[in-house]
């Protein structure tokens, strides 16, 4: 709980100092933005501040052919505009009418499908997120609370007027400014990211696909995650439980696939890596860690436990055999 909010804040904070580097660059930036507006469904507030008896505001929903029905002004259209363009619409309307020879109006987006961000994946509010204008991805990021402690280092934007996704390395423990500096406009979807995970397989205590971002367990449940940022083997096998007294202990592996499809594989020593006498190596993404079992200690196990067993039935069939 205290590093979601910690991350929450880290994430604000980091918005507001960057907000004026940011505001530098936006004007170009929006200059070259291709215009979104408004579409039916939209509901807007429209607020008219030259007739107190509409002081309220009045709210209304873009009909089918981009337009809305208003005391006094009368039936406007204002589909594909922006809200500046919609309020200068509703006052020309209200001046040719000569309702009001200088109005002054508002608009208020209540709801839109293009006036908003969709943000999805690894963050705790996920959800359209209401977006005027151009803004840096930490606004955004802001907006849906803290990262879920599984995130990975990874957002990818889809822009609306765009055909290939834009990926940024966005690491929350440790945010650059290009990163919390990328520009997100109304109708992208920015989607954050899994962290990647590694796979533990064997004579382990619990196999299974676990975060790389690591966990805290209490008896079989997970109750915290995200705490690690550079997985070691000797943690992997932690978070596994440990080794089974089965295993094949010098015969352990890591298979790491590799990008033009084979698989390196890597032996390794278990009772030499807790001893510390060989590097603790880290874990990457989409490692298989195997532990094998080994011949010799399932057979001795088997004639340990057939010796128990066969010295606890032993007096009950000599008991047996002299009290029929």
């Amino acid at each position: 709980m205290i590093r979601a909010i910690q991350i929450s804040l880290a994430t604000a904070i980091g918005f507001f100092c960057l907000a004026h580097a940011w505001s530098q660059s936006a004007p170009a930036a929006a200059s070259n933005l291709t215009a979104v507006g408004f579409a039916p469904g939209d509901t807007l507030s429209v607020t008219f501040y030259d007739l107190p008896d509409l002081n309220g505001g009045v709210n209304v929903v873009i009909a089918a052919d981009g337009t809305v029905h208003l005391p006094y002004a009368g039936t406007v259209k204002i589909g594909g505009m922006s809200p500046s363009e919609a309020e200068i619409a509703i006052e020309h309307s209200l001046q040719s009418k000569n309702i009001v020879k200088d109005p002054s109006v508002s608009i208020k987006v209540l709801s839109s499908s293009n006036y908003v961000v969709y943000l999805t994946g690894q963050i705790s509010r996920p959800g359209p997120v209401p977006l005027l204008a151009p803004a840096p991805l930490s606004y955004v990021l802001a907006q849906g609370g803290a990262f879920t402690g599984v995130e990975g280092k990874h957002i990818v934007i889809l822009h609306r007027n765009s055909k290939l996704p834009e990926s940024i390395d966005y690491d929350s423990m440790n945010m650059t400014q290009s990163a919390m500096n990328t520009k997100v406009v109304p109708g992208d979807v920015v989607r954050v990211a899994p962290t990647d995970v590694y796979y533990m397989i064997g004579e382990v205590g619990r196999q299974g696909i676990y975060p790389l971002t690591g966990g805290i367990s209490a008896g079989n449940g997970l109750v915290g995650t995200g705490i690690i940022r550079n997985m070691t083997l000797l943690q992997a096998l932690a978070y596994a439980g440990g080794i089974t007294q089965v295993a094949a202990r010098s015969q352990a592996l890591i298979i790491r696939p590799k990008p033009d499809g084979t698989r390196e594989i890597i032996h390794f020593d278990v009772l030499k890596l807790e001893k510390g006498q060989i590097a603790d190596p880290l874990i990457q993404a989409n490692d298989i860690i195997f532990v094998p079992s080994s011949y010799l200690r399932n057979l001795t196990n088997n004639i340990f436990s057939n010796l128990v067993t066969g010295l606890y039935v032993l007096p009950i069939v000599t008991s047996t055999i002299q009290n029929p």
